[in-house]
């Protein structure tokens, strides 16, 4: 492999100007660890088409040499990168203005292209293989990278970036094939927001935490002192380890539960939610529901979130998937900030820093909005322009009531109504969509004729709905252009919801993505959750800020959606919770 070893600004060779002009330059970097706050870069290598491969030891070239590393990466030529959030937030704590960095990520682009014949994997070895018919050898990869360097290492340095060049070559022809190249440009673009959110992290009040792990301890021993009353005491027993075990009662064993309920005159033949919740007024599954609660916040967010909180920054940082689903949304994961419970008790944990404020905004019915844009209602589009309730109207139009006298408890079963009809939800699916979700009863009968009447109301729906059941297409796409492929084995759901999830992760990424690059701004990207976007920013800019945060989020919509408006609310506050 052809390669320059680069320690000192002495040793640059002459046509590094020449080289940092390049039109598409490839760059990737070898690593102490994986955590940018704590690890170290050791190599920044980057490769040309005809050039020899550069390889930076950054142990000696650098903080002396970072500018001519400034200068490389921050012209506005195309940079390629294999997982480019990783490489980013190194890049951050060198102080590089990572968002004037043009970003080609191969991962990302593989990931679109899975449903264009592209691999299931997308590591860089499964990515050559498939679109270059090389193999890469990986043998280096876990290797040591804080000693001295082997040729080995380096060569194995240089081909991992020497690769990509020709590797975008490849995927740029396929991407184009596919007319996949706005969406690869919003995935490009998010990828800088990801790995600003990541390596920002969140701040938590350690104080608040212990507190609310504290009272949910009490509510789980009170649920259970309730539990013990129907099942008896349990018998407590030493084990092996010196242990104290409970003995004969397991209220995390479904086949235990369906027992007790059975013994208590509560026949069911499953243990869910939504099963239970047709006996909620039974004082045994009142207890049951609140244990569970309990549980499941104590075992999935109260004890395992400190121990997340970073030694050196003091955050918490979780880590996205940016293509997390099928659909295009992002996943979440060391914590799931995403499943954080929407109770304010959790929310007001997560707290901006001394002289800082938070600024969230979320849209506003996005997923309805986006329906209506897909299927072309004129009812619906026409309630968005005009600035309507549409859950109060749907409420009046499937009631045959005037919208002036919709009741809250009417207007929160439209909310079931609408985002369960526009999946093409049966009426037994809304009756325990409406109860599970927004605790409202409904009979089946009264299910039926929502459901009808919506149709007949929304008749740009039904049509849409209509032709999808007539046409079963093979293919799908969002509003701005990614690509789903459905196997004969496919339901009529996903075909409904797919182009409807992804517009709206285009969108929420489109924003992502707008955030992140605008320059002299005086605010950190901290998270994304679902349709929401947190920053943080000084008390002084805060208001500027929610400004700004509503005109890209709205703007972005407007522009994907184009005739139907979107909306965005903002903000200012000192947690999550208010």
């Amino acid at each position: 492999m052809n390669y320059i070893l680069i320690k000192s600004e002495t040793e640059i060779p002459n046509f590094i100007s020449a080289f940092a002009r390049e039109k598409i330059i490839a760059c990737d970097i070898e690593t102490t660890g994986l955590d940018p706050h704590t690890d170290r870069i050791r190599l920044i290598q980057f490769a040309a088409e005809g050039m020899p491969v550069l390889i930076f030891d950054c142990f000696h070239f650098l903080p002396g040499g970072l500018s001519i590393i400034k200068e490389i990466l921050e012209n506005p030529t195309v940079k390629i990168f294999q997982n480019a959030k990783f490489d980013l937030q190194f890049f951050m704590a060198l102080g590089i203005e990572t968002a004037r960095i043009n970003v080609f990520d191969t991962m990302l682009a593989g990931q679109l292209l899975r449903t264009s014949d592209g691999p299931g994997r997308v590591n860089l070895a499964a990515l050559c293989a498939h679109y270059l018919n090389e193999e890469l050898p990986k043998d280096e990869q876990k290797s040591v990278w804080t000693g001295g360097l082997t040729e080995s290492q380096l060569n194995y340095a240089a081909r991992d970036a020497e690769i990509l060049v020709r590797l975008r070559v490849a995927m740029v022809k396929i991407i184009l094939e596919n007319n996949l190249s706005n969406v690869a440009k919003i995935e490009f673009a998010c990828a800088h927001a990801v790995a600003e959110m990541e390596y920002a992290g969140v701040s938590i009040d350690a104080d608040k935490w212990r507190r609310l792990t504290a009272q949910t301890e009490t509510e789980r021993d009170g649920a259970l002192k309730v539990l013990y009353s129907y099942s008896g005491e349990p018998t407590v027993q030493m084990n092996l380890w010196g242990e104290d075990e409970i003995i004969g009662n397991n209220f995390d064993s479904n086949k235990y539960i369906l027992r007790l309920l059975k013994q208590n005159g509560i026949e069911t033949d499953a243990t869910s939610k939504r099963v239970l919740s047709s006996h909620a007024g039974h004082p045994l599954i009142t207890a049951l529901t609140a244990y569970r609660k309990a549980s499941k916040a104590l075992a999935g967010f109260l004890y395992p979130i400190p121990k997340m909180i970073s030694p050196a920054t003091g955050r918490l940082h979780p880590r996205y998937g940016q293509i997390g689903a099928w659909s295009g949304r992002m996943s979440c994961g060391g914590p799931n900030i995403q499943q954080i419970p929407r109770d304010n008790n959790f929310r007001e944990c997560f707290v901006s820093q001394n002289g800082k404020l938070l600024v969230a905004a979320d849209y506003s019915q996005i997923e309805l909005r986006v329906a209506a844009r897909i299927s072309g209602d004129m009812r619906m589009t026409e309630a968005y322009k005009m600035n309507e309730d549409l859950h109060a109207l749907t409420a009046s139009l499937v009631s045959d009531i005037d919208v002036k006298n919709v009741t809250k408890a009417e207007r929160q079963a439209a909310k079931a109504v609408n985002f369960g009809l526009i999946f093409g939800m049966g009426a037994v699916g809304l009756m325990n969509y409406a109860r599970q979700s927004y605790g409202t009863e409904m009979t089946l009968e009264t299910a039926e004729k929502f459901r009808e009447n919506f149709f007949r109301a929304y008749p740009g729906i039904a049509r849409w709905h209509r032709e999808i059941k007539n046409g079963k297409p093979d293919e799908e796409r969002t509003l701005a252009g990614r690509k789903f492929i459905f196997n004969d084995g496919a339901g009529f759901s996903g075909r409904y919801n797919m182009p409807v999830q992804g517009t709206a992760a285009d969108i929420m990424k489109a924003s992502l993505g707008r955030l992140a690059k605008k320059t002299a701004r005086g605010y950190k990207i901290i998270a994304a959750v679902h349709d929401e976007i947190i920053l943080e920013t000084d008390e002084k800019t805060a208001a500027e800020t929610a400004v700004t945060l509503k005109n890209i989020m709205e703007g972005s919509g407007n522009e994907i959606l184009s005739g139907v408006p979107v909306a965005a609310d903002a903000r200012i506050m000192k947690s999550w919770g208010g």
